[in-house]
């Protein structure tokens, strides 16, 4: 079908419409045949502010939260913020309609609040919005998923298909009776989309490979057009589409809404005529004012009717928009006429007009005949939207449904990401071989009492906290859910149902092969009914730790503050286990949580399935030697004097006060637990959202707050009136700072980009050509997906998979290490430091890449000289992190325009979320830096045909293919006239050339597809074009290299070494210290988990099982590492993610910087928090008092501290170590994890250095924790003597006539009665450094292990730069 007669049929159909709606249409004759509709009376959106929403600091965290709660006591009054102002608007049934209005005019606070997205917004009290009679509560809650809101972010499951994920979308809103159709409709609706052939393509994120942003976009919009909702807001949904793909999706929207009835309202920035005329209304914003409402057809001539005059070849939109720029930017007006100037003249001007006093009339009848809360209308739309009038659930499904349809979608996850499960099940297999080695096959004697003690205990803590990282994995997927739940997908805890059973299969294979290996290899009870008995309690420890991590993250609403109570949620889960400390020793202000603690239940049901009903043959008696025959015991817990065996029920019953009984009573707790738990799980899942991220108010630096903003929106900020307005810096803008460039020519031919897509190759680029001149001004186009990006990332050598071919060549005078940071390159993606202001942004790159030969005092001026240009004096001072899409597009393309690129500027879709006006004056400052010898490559989307004529020459691709590389020529015509003599429809005199070339490369005017790209290559300017690049390559390949003046001009950074690690390390400690979250999330985890393990053993003493205990408190501490790995991790891996992305590439420092500051800031933040951690655990346990009798405070304190210091150091440096060479955090999470695993399981501490099988003594010679132990341990306990209480002691009777002290003579270690001739008394350890060396710890190797600490840090920092230069540095070319 011609397009073009296709979109006359569109234009048409949305002329007829509007004509309907002038005449009376939204009558009640309308009303009772839609399905749909809404009525707008003066509604008014606020905000608040107060004085503390600034950036938080480290500093002012504290008090800033201390302020707020005491003003919300007081009832302190905010600050409101109108953004919205007496809206009026009628919507009837099968018509669109189209918000327009400059950045800050409110557009997306409109759509919120008619969407019911009032999360942090408030509608005035005399606000009414009717839809059909449903109060906006009963719109958005009964009637979830029949009115969405789609916002520009795009999120989806990135393993997911996206077949798959469109499918879903279908499912979850039709009954299954309509499921038969389902893959067809979701084919035809991806053929509208132009997603047929992404269909079985995974819709991928960051880290997962997947389809492109604009087919990502566009995705999200077919997800609610395949699901039912009769009244969608979308919010500038055609950002970074091209211009067919975003006037078909508005077709598609077109005829959905005439098919269906339902309303669609959107906001555009850059629409074309061809869209503006699809619509049925539209509506104009001007500074949270409406001036206009009404036929799209009349819009042009009421404005002009006002005395504005439309310029030459300016779309409606465009000239919409236009009257409410600021005065000097305002179109012509015609002489002797006074157009309003302000919002509230623009305001009174529309309400004193006869089109809105019609508008209010039909707004009346509206709520007269669907009065609001009307049981008749409620049952009305009940019947129309649900098709039963008793129906009250928003959802279509059942809850049976909805679990049934995400355990599928989960298993398809599953499916497609089998690497995670598979290495994890790995990894466990392995610890658990080497654990059962340790073990291996234990004695069925005394001898291995306390081996089978350890080896269950931490099998039950490992089953148990297998599941800790799930806590954080809940985030990846929260979003996602939390939309789905808005579109009425589902219930949130159906998904939290399905997940957990997606994983159970995995759990049960995990803990098999966990728990397999380990208990026939250490020679546990082998009976099979012990076995499946052991087997059954891990399982159900596994899945009692999974739903309570699981509801620690669900119950959380960052991710932050889920962190430091996971961490001392694993504290209290092995304190409180029964083993570290027996039942009867515990502290009394903890015990309590040994009832609600799984582990307890678990080891204790373990140790009695191992030992109960079984009797061990005694390896050591005393006395050792010279005994008779009766007169003995045996020298283990629960021995009986005179008996050669040791009942294991008494074992049981004196090391930890278990009894056999409650071995089935433990099954029934642990199943009554996990209901609990799951419970708290799935309700927090349901009732507990995530606090969504804001920009729609701006942050700023304290120092820098405004005295009064009215930020309107989330586009604020963009345009102010010219009395808000900053006055311009006359010192920083001269006509001449731009001075005039050395511009580089670039040229490429036969240039091929290929990657590996499973098993097969796909080209991305396919024998392309082309150049860039210096002074001229090159637009790259193509549908979206056609290779834009990737020849940019080609040419700029900055891609990071693939292969790339062809020649790139360069002026000879350029080739040196240099040519790379004197090319700037606007990414697409916009990423910088989250906690940096912009000008803070925009000086540090240009302090960094202007070269040396400008001053400090210039580079800053040019700084403010940018900021200027663009337009960002009004939030200079705002924090990056919470600037909207179109302010972060700026503060890019600004900090490359700050570092004064000499050669080349590439960018990547700079317009791209603009609005026309921004989009103007960016692409004149790009044809001033051209004009000035600057060299410009640009991808541009949906470009206006006036912003055309600012480009010299076009490159058109298409799926990776040439189509055209040429000038534009005048009025585009040299352009249209190749297409046109080529097979092309014409081209008309008002159409936009951009879309029409878009149009036809997608159709000939015949009908018959047409290969432009084989057109091309056979065509007389194909071969102008590569004869032309020929000569060029030949001139510059030949071309002498001239002398640099300057050795900075040839080296690879402009800035020394030296001043890049000052200025980037101060940059990493503001970034630390402005990141309040992620010191006090350490802190907190650090001194909760110390703390607790402190006064679980408060001052202990110097009995045999303190002196355990407290050997047991030292290697609980080290596992705060767990928490440390993950946040040390996270924040190492985002900051490399900044580097290698963006400052790398552009050439901004070294690696080395890069290295060396992120170690130096995380030292100085470890040092304070090991000040936390020694305070809070050296002091509760009683180390201090025992060094006090020693008269050693000061020295052997210090030592702690010292021990201490350097062992959180090496969570630091071992975790950056690791994440160098990790490609996500996960991974470095889970690979960090089990290597500190195992260096607990070779510490000493479970297995005592003598019990190792030999093979294993190098990894506990090897593992750094045995010195930190054994230091630390040696340190604060030796020399200090064992005081036996009777429990402590062996008792037995000597022979007749005989004192203990002749009967047992020196061959006991203590005897406590030696004059005794009854009930001998037989201590085992006469002091603590006896009973150390048992554990191989000597006191007086405790400076030399200090020093071994040392030097696995310094070996940590080492292998961190050799790492990451042998993995993640691109080398040169020999």
């Amino acid at each position: 079908m011609d397009s073009n007669s296709s979109r006359s049929r569109d234009v048409a159909k949305a002329a007829g419409a509007s004509e309907d709606a002038s005449k009376g249409s939204e009558g009640p004759g309308r009303l009772r045949g839609g399905i749909m509709s809404v009525a707008i009376r003066t509604l008014s959106v606020h905000a608040f502010r107060r004085q503390t929403d600034y950036q938080l600091t480290t500093s002012n965290f504290l008090g800033t939260h201390a302020k707020l709660f005491v003003d919300w006591v007081a009832r302190v009054p905010k600050m409101r913020v109108d953004i919205i102002r007496e809206f009026d608007g009628l919507v009837m049934s099968g018509e669109m309609l189209l918000v327009l209005g400059n950045p800050g005019s409110g557009c997306t606070t409109t759509l919120k609040a008619l969407a019911g997205q009032t999360y942090d917004i408030h509608l005035g009290e005399q606000s009414s919005l009717n839809y059909q009679g449903l109060s906006p509560r009963q719109m958005f809650h009964e009637f979830r998923g029949k009115g969405t809101y789609q916002a520009e972010f795009d999120i989806h499951f990135p393993t997911l298909t996206m077949r798959e994920t469109l499918q879903h979308a279908f499912k979850t809103r039709r009954p299954s009776n309509y499921w038969y159709d389902c893959n067809t409709i979701v084919e035809n609706d991806a053929r509208t989309l132009g997603l047929s052939k992404a269909l079985d393509t995974k819709m991928g994120n960051a880290l997962v490979p997947g389809v492109s942003g604009g087919e990502r976009k566009r995705t999200s919009i077919a997800e609610i057009l395949l699901g039912d909702s009769v009244f969608q807001c979308w919010d500038n949904s055609t950002r970074g589409l091209d211009s067919v793909n975003a006037l078909d999706f508005i077709k598609t929207l077109r005829q959905r809404t005439s098919e269906t009835g339902s309303v669609a309202i959107v906001t555009l920035y850059q629409a074309s005529d061809a869209i503006y005329d699809l619509f049925d209304k539209v509506t104009v914003l001007h500074d949270g004012r409406q001036i206009y409402f009404g036929p799209t057809r009349t819009a042009r001539q009421y404005f002009t009717n006002l005395g504005f005059i439309a310029p030459a070849r300016c779309t409606t939109p465009e000239f919409l928009t236009s009257v409410t720029r600021p005065l000097s930017l305002r179109p012509q007006i015609c002489e002797d006429t006074w157009p309003p100037t302000s919002s509230d003249e623009f305001s009174v001007v529309w309400k004193g007009t006869a089109e809105y006093k019609k508008l209010t009339e039909d707004i009346d009848n509206y709520n007269r005949e669907c009065p609001i809360g009307s049981d008749k209308s409620l049952l009305a739309m009940r019947r129309i939207l649900k098709g039963d009038a008793n129906k009250r659930s928003p959802y279509i499904l059942s809850i049976k449904k909805q679990v049934s349809l995400c355990i599928h979608r989960g298993f398809l996850r599953l499916r497609h990401n089998l690497k995670f499960p598979i290495s994890t099940i790995a990894g466990n297999f392995i610890t658990s071989l080497i654990l059962g080695s340790m073990f291996y096959n234990m004695q069925q004697d005394t001898s291995s009492f306390f081996g089978r003690g350890v080896l269950l205990f931490f099998t039950s803590l490992i089953n148990t906290t297998l599941a800790a990282f799930e806590s954080v994995a809940l985030w990846d997927d929260r979003p996602i859910i939390e939309k789905h739940v808005q579109y009425g997908f589902y219930r949130a805890f159906t998904e939290a149902v399905a997940s957990f059973v997606c994983d159970l299969p995995n759990k049960i294979v995990l803990t098999f092969v966990f728990n397999f290996p380990l208990y026939f290899l250490s020679n546990l009870r082998r009976t099979p009914g012990a076995f499946f008995t052991y087997y059954l309690f891990g399982l159900l420890s596994l899945i009692n730790g999974s739903v309570i991590y699981r509801s620690i993250g669900a119950m959380s609403r960052t991710l932050a503050g889920s962190q430091p109570p996971g961490a001392v949620l694993v504290m209290l889960l092995t304190i409180y286990s029964g083993f570290a400390v027996p039942f009867p020793d515990m502290r009394p202000w903890l015990q309590w949580f040994s009832y609600i603690n799984p582990v307890y239940y678990a080891f204790e049901a373990m140790a009695i399935n191992e030992f109960s009903g079984r009797e061990f043959e005694c390896s050591d008696f005393i006395p050792g030697s010279g005994r008779d025959s009766s007169h003995f015991i045996c020298s283990a817990t629960g021995a009986v004097a005179g008996e050669t065996i040791v009942s294991g029920d008494e074992y049981i019953a004196a090391a930890f006060a278990f009894r056999p009984e409650h071995l089935w009573r433990n099954l029934g707790i642990l199943a009554a637990l996990f209901s609990l738990f799951a419970a708290i799980y799935l309700l927090a899942s349901e009732f507990v959202t995530m606090i969504p991220p804001r920009s729609d108010v701006l942050l700023f630096q304290r120092d820098h707050m405004p005295r009064f903003r009215g930020p309107k929106d989330e586009e604020q900020g963009q345009h102010q009136s010219d009395a808000e307005k900053p006055k311009p810096n006359k010192k920083t803008i001269k006509h001449d700072i731009l001075g005039t460039s050395d511009g580089a020519h670039l040229l490429w031919s036969n240039l091929r980009y290929t990657i590996r897509e499973n098993k097969n190759e796909k080209v991305i680029l396919n024998d392309v050509n082309g150049w860039v001149k210096p002074g001229t001004l090159t637009a790259l186009m193509g549908p979206s997906g056609a290779g834009k990006t990737s020849l940019l990332d080609a040419l700029a050598q900055r891609t990071t998979v693939g292969v790339v071919s062809g020649d790139v060549v360069v002026d000879t005078r350029f080739q040196n290490v240099a040519f790379a940071r004197k090319i700037g390159y606007a990414q697409q993606d916009d990423i910088h430091l989250p906690t940096a202001s912009v000008r803070e942004l925009l000086t540090f790159s240009a302090l960094l890449r202007q070269p040396e030969t400008y001053s400090k005092e210039e580079k800053l001026a040019y700084v403010d000289y940018t900021i200027d240009l663009l337009d960002m004096q009004a939030f200079q001072h705002a924090i990056f992190s919470r600037l909207n899409i179109e302010q972060k597009k700026r503060v890019t393309i600004g900090t490359e325009l700050a570092a004064r690129p000499e050669l080349l500027l590439f960018l990547d879709e700079p317009t791209s979320g603009l609005d026309s006006d921004s989009s103007w004056s960016f692409c004149t400052l790009l044809r001033r830096l051209t004009d000035s010898g600057q060299a410009i490559l640009c991808t541009i989307h949906q470009p206006s045909g006036p912003l055309l004529t600012l480009f010299d020459r076009l490159i058109f691709l298409n799926e990776g293919n040439l189509v055209y590389f040429g000038n534009f020529g005048p009025q585009c015509g040299t352009l249209i006239e190749y297409f046109e003599r080529n097979g092309a429809r014409k081209c008309m005199q008002d159409e936009n050339p951009a879309e029409w070339m878009m149009d036809v490369v997608k159709n000939a005017a015949s009908g018959t597809q047409l290969n432009w790209p084989d057109i091309w290559s056979k065509s007389p300017e194909c071969a102008a074009v590569k004869a032309e690049s020929e000569r060029m390559k030949h001139r510059l390949s030949a071309a002498p290299r001239t002398t640099e003046t300057n050795e900075t001009h040839s080296t690879e950074f402009a800035a020394p070494f030296w001043y890049q690690l000052l200025l980037v390390t101060k940059r990493a400690f503001q970034h630390d210290w402005r990141s309040p979250e992620y010191l006090y999330s350490k802190s907190l985890t650090t001194f909760g988990c110390a703390f607790i393990n402190g006064v679980s053993f408060w001052a202990s003493g110097s009995r045999p099982q303190d002196i355990q205990n407290q050997i047991f408190s030292l290697f609980l501490l080290t596992t705060i590492f767990g928490t440390h790995v993950q946040l040390i991790m996270e924040r190492f891996y985002n900051s490399r993610v900044l580097y290698e992305n963006r400052e790398r590439q552009a050439r901004t420092y070294s690696w080395p910087v890069f290295l060396i500051s992120n170690i130096v800031v995380e030292l100085a933040s470890q040092t304070v928090i090991s000040v936390i951690a020694y305070v809070s655990w050296y002091y509760p346990v009683g180390f201090w008092r025992k060094a006090m009798e020693q008269d050693e405070l000061h020295s052997r304190s210090a030592l702690v501290f010292l021990l201490i210091w350097s062992l959180l150091l090496l969570f630091q440096t071992l975790s950056q170590m690791l994440m160098t060479v990790m490609p996500d955090i996960p991974t470095g999470i889970n690979n960090g994890n089990l290597l500190f695993l195992l260096s607990l399981i070779f510490s000493g501490v479970i297995v005592p250095p003598r019990a190792l099988p030999g093979f294993w003594l190098f990894a506990y010679r090897a593992t750094p924790l045995s010195y930190y132990i054994s230091a630390i341990i040696s340190t604060g306990l030796s020399g200090i003597d064992v005081s036996c209480s009777p429990s402590d002691s062996w008792q037995f009777n000597p022979p007749p006539n005989q004192t203990c002290g002749s009967y047992l003579g020196g061959s006991v270690p203590k005897l406590l009665n030696p004059d005794s001739i009854g009930a001998c008394e037989v201590c085992m350890y006469g002091s603590v450094d006896s009973l150390l060396a048992y554990f191989n710890i000597y006191f007086h190797d405790r400076y030399w292990e200090w020093g071994v600490t040392i030097a696995y840090n310094v070996i940590n920092i080492a292998l961190t730069f050799l790492l990451y230069w042998l993995v993640q540095v691109p080398k040169r070319p020999r």
